[in-house]
């Protein structure tokens, strides 16, 4: 098939197809169950029906996503800050930041949890259609404030920018193309509304719509002038690979919790099979008579013929539940793992500060949202005429609450490695911060098995 405008480069396909596992993740049991064999495959020689009925009775821990929720909160448990060099134009439509309603800091949150699975997202700021009687003459503050236009941001996900190009100019890599997929609602009829596809392409000085016409071919629909001569889409790094480009920071995170999905799906279907005994029989003809049942009798001339019930002996569920249990705790030290102190950089006299030898990776993503908002500012200040590099500066927060300590992936290591308990593994995580200091290991112990119980209970229904 030939590539058109809607064929994804393979840069963004990249950053789509790392995505898939998580995004299905995100979606829950009813995600992973509609993904069939993707990551539940068959036993072999498994029947078709057999193999649908073990998904339909597959329910998923999902660790992944309560890992992205909680690093997310960690971020927002204190709202962004923006700095008193802000305008104060960009201060009042910061309380609606993408003319949806949503404030800067709703807006932030989004972007963050979804960013977060990919490693990378992107934040476009966009401005209304310059009216006719506008168009090809400076404009005034006055003017602008009565037109009522005024720039605005639209979160955009790696599904979403599907291509683009770029050029070294003045010494940095920059945009010279975008390609965006977009989904569009307009009316149909007096009572209906239709979905539309479309391709927005942005370039430095235009900007040009595409729509498939009833031949399936795609060919303009509306274009443009780019008033500010650049692409103003802002790509948010929280795990960047190149430019444009990312990858999934909790990955590792993610396939644990596959191999859960398995396992789980797994111990259910042991227990059905353990739960429904086989009646096996030796020493019958065929002319015997054999009905099962409370008030039936089982007639034979054979005095060697048998007749029991063979029950699983249950040890591979024990071993199962085991597994299972294992597999939740690595998930739960794979997912701290972006609070765990990194290295810091230098600084531009090559000293590394204090303050910056050691940073967690969800800091570090952190910083990289407020400079991806600070750049977004920045064209929303151009738009505005108030100049460049006007926008002003935000700050997010990056303060967890976590003793930085050297020593503690190794204790991660020790408590995977079977080395210490979980017990002393928590005690050792309060010491340092990481817990509530009302967090008590027995008590957690309790829950996490209470936990478990009810959840067999539920694979049992």
């Amino acid at each position: 098939m030939e590539p058109n405008i809607a064929s994804t480069s393979p840069a963004a396909d990249r950053n789509a197809r790392l995505a898939k596992l998580c995004r299905t993740l995100m979606g829950g049991t009813a995600a992973m169950r509609a993904a069939g064999a993707a990551y539940l495959p068959p036993f072999t020689a498994e029947p078709r029906d057999s193999h649908d009925a073990r998904i339909a009775r597959s329910i998923l821990f999902n660790a992944y996503r309560k890992t992205v929720a909680d690093m997310t909160g960690r971020v927002f448990n204190k709202p962004l800050v923006l700095g008193d060099d802000v305008p104060k134009e960009l201060r009042e439509f910061a309380e609606d930041i993408d003319l949806t309603g949503r404030h800067l800091n709703q807006f932030a949150h989004a972007a963050f949890y979804d960013a977060i699975q990919p490693g990378i997202g992107f934040i476009l700021v966009d401005m209304p259609i310059m009216p006719p009687e506008m168009v090809g003459r400076k404009i005034t503050k006055a003017e602008q404030k009565a037109s009522g236009r005024r720039p605005y941001f639209v979160y955009l996900t790696v599904e979403q920018v599907i291509g683009w190009k770029s050029e070294t100019i003045n010494g940095a890599e920059t945009l010279t193309q975008v390609r965006i997929l977009e989904n569009v609602t307009e009316p149909d009829g007096e009572w209906h509304e239709k979905q539309i596809e479309q391709v927005r392409v942005l370039e430095p000085t235009t900007w040009a719509v595409h729509r498939k016409n009833d031949r399936g071919q795609w060919i303009e629909h509306d274009r443009g002038i780019n008033t500010l001569g650049k692409i103003t889409l802002v790509p948010i790094y929280l795990n960047r690979t190149g430019f444009m480009t990312g990858s999934p920071p909790l990955a590792d995170l993610a396939d644990l919790n596959v191999a859960h999905w398995r396992s789980s799906s797994d111990q259910a279907n042991i227990l059905h099979v353990a739960r429904v005994p086989i009646l096996f029989g030796t020493g019958f003809e065929e002319q015997d008579v054999i009905q099962v049942g409370a008030s039936s009798m089982i007639h034979t001339t054979n005095l060697a013929a048998t007749l029991k019930y063979v029950e699983h002996t249950g040890a591979a569920i024990g071993a199962g539940r085991e597994e299972l249990k294992d597999l939740e705790f690595q998930m739960q030290a794979m997912g701290l793992q972006l609070l765990v102190p990194q290295p810091g950089g230098q600084t531009a006299t090559g000293e590394i500060r204090d303050d910056v030898k050691e940073r967690s990776q969800l800091a570090m993503m952190a910083t990289a949202l407020g400079d991806a908002i600070e750049q977004a500012l920045g064209y929303a200040a151009e738009f505005m005429g108030l100049g460049e590099d006007t926008g002003g500066s935000v700050v997010v927060n990056s303060d967890f609450g976590v003793t930085p300590a050297g020593d503690f992936p190794m204790l991660l290591n020790a408590v995977n490695a079977g080395q210490i308990s979980r017990q002393t593994f928590w005690s050792e995580m309060k010491r340092r911060g990481a817990l509530a200091d009302d967090f008590d290991p027995e008590v957690e112990a309790d829950r996490v098995e209470a936990e478990e119980t009810r959840r067999g209970m539920d694979l049992d229904g």
